[in-house]
């Protein structure tokens, strides 16, 4: 992995008006690459607008013309984005781009309770290798399963990317995350970066905002909450590169996943 500039996004997206949510994600791009970022992350679904309702959605092909302007916008931009839509199917999907080309897609494996009537579940736990990082992805209440931080993270994941679509409010957004993704990166030796939609999405329901990233030993880089906002931060491998190489000179240098037992657990 190399020093990277990693921007988090929390913002509104309204079900119904792709083409306003795509022009927001192009603003934000656009200040993102004055930061000089390498990485950008949107929410879950913040092309098309979050909903469980099935009247509601509008489900969009990875070949869907927006999806292609975003691509051909972006196309002389060396950022690697990370933004999610209502995939035909319908699937939970968050896709990654750089410089006009896909990258790959992610098709969330864990439904949330409402999301099982209304989505198909995904199959298949990939990591991408990009410019600047070995990603992977986890979607909103996924970053309550530890396997499958774990899984990525022993297939080369250097950086976990979470975009969410909660309502918990900024008090509540903060404990959970507070509680959870310091022992998802501390455990996995991982960066993570979650962004959560933020404001009401045109169909009643009103999300929470949020942003935080958490450095391989679980310690806040830095967080916002309670707003639409792009929140950037620069990631440094040294540490988990350091404590991955299987030479520990400390306890406190131990890459714990070479100590595992897999045959132990179920």
């Amino acid at each position: 992995m190399n020093p990277l500039r990693l921007s988090l996004v929390s913002m509104q997206s309204v079900v119904g008006d792709e083409r306003g949510n795509l022009d927001k994600m192009l603003g934000f791009i656009g200040t993102a690459r004055v930061q000089m970022t390498d990485v950008i992350c949107f929410p879950e679904m913040c092309l098309s607008g979050y909903t469980t309702d099935s009247s509601r959605m509008n489900p969009i092909g990875r070949d869907d013309p927006l999806i292609r302007e975003l691509m051909d916008s972006t196309a002389n931009i060396p950022m690697t984005i990370c933004f999610g839509f209502c995939e035909t199917g319908p699937y939970i999907t968050q896709m990654l781009i750089r410089e006009g080309k896909e990258i790959g897609c992610y098709r969330k494996t864990h439904l949330g309770s409402r999301e099982k009537a209304s989505y198909l579940a995904g199959d298949s736990l990939d990591v991408f290798r990009t410019e600047d990082a070995v990603i992977a992805m986890q979607l909103c209440w996924e970053c309550h399963v530890p396997r499958e931080t774990e899984t990525y993270v022993r297939r080369g994941a250097e950086l976990i990317l979470m975009p969410h679509a909660s309502g918990l409010g900024p008090g509540r957004r903060r404990e959970v995350w507070d509680t959870i993704l310091p022992a998802r990166a501390y455990d996995n030796t991982v960066f993570i970066g979650a962004c959560n939609a933020y404001g009401e999405n045109g169909c009643g329901v009103r999300f929470g905002g949020g942003i935080t990233a958490r450095d391989p030993k679980g310690k806040l880089i830095d967080e916002d909450y309670g707003r639409e906002h792009m929140l950037t931060v620069d990631l440094d491998p040294e540490d988990m590169e350091r404590i991955r190489s299987g030479s520990p000179s400390t306890m406190a240098d131990l890459f714990f996943m070479d100590g595992y037992r897999p045959d132990l657990y179920d």
